[in-house]
């Protein structure tokens, strides 16, 4: 009975768009893109960058500031057998303070959200843009719906 209501609680929280991640009162955020895909071109990652950075503009979220939570994309390839697969990553992270005895502060991950995709190598660069659009505008609307 307990893994039923487990099951049922996980599944209301997916379809619903919710999660466990906050962004109410995020002001500020450096952009970081790490990338492991050895055929991405130069010019796609200068446009994840200006996305990122359009993107936090738009939600009125400073990008020029020192000291800030880091908003990262984080691409990895996996090659199984001829079929080309790419794990895209976003995540904030930043300092936090435990609620712990000490109070102790912490880099954490306040945000996080992946996409799996499976690539055509000659439609590589594309596809990889597209899944960043996808996890940029749900980050988008989780910071608008804590906003409200």
């Amino acid at each position: 009975m307990k893994t039923f209501f487990i099951l049922i609680f996980v599944a209301v929280v997916s379809l619903n768009a919710a999660g466990f991640w906050t962004l109410t009162g995020l002001e500020k955020a450096n952009v970081y893109v790490k990338n492991d895909v050895s055929l991405l071109k130069p010019e796609t990652l200068q446009e994840i960058k200006k996305k990122m950075y359009e993107t936090l503009k738009g939600l009125g979220i400073n990008t020029e500031a020192q000291d800030s939570p880091t908003l990262m994309v984080a691409l990895e390839e996996l090659d199984d057998d001829g079929t080309h697969y790419v794990y895209v990553k976003l995540a904030l992270g930043e300092e936090v303070q435990t609620f712990r005895a000490d109070k102790s502060a912490t880099f954490a991950l306040t945000y996080a959200d992946n996409d799996f995709i499976d690539v055509d190598l000659d439609e590589l660069d594309s596809e990889i843009l597209e899944s960043v659009d996808f996890l940029l505008s749900r980050f988008a609307e989780h910071c608008k719906d804590d906003k409200e």
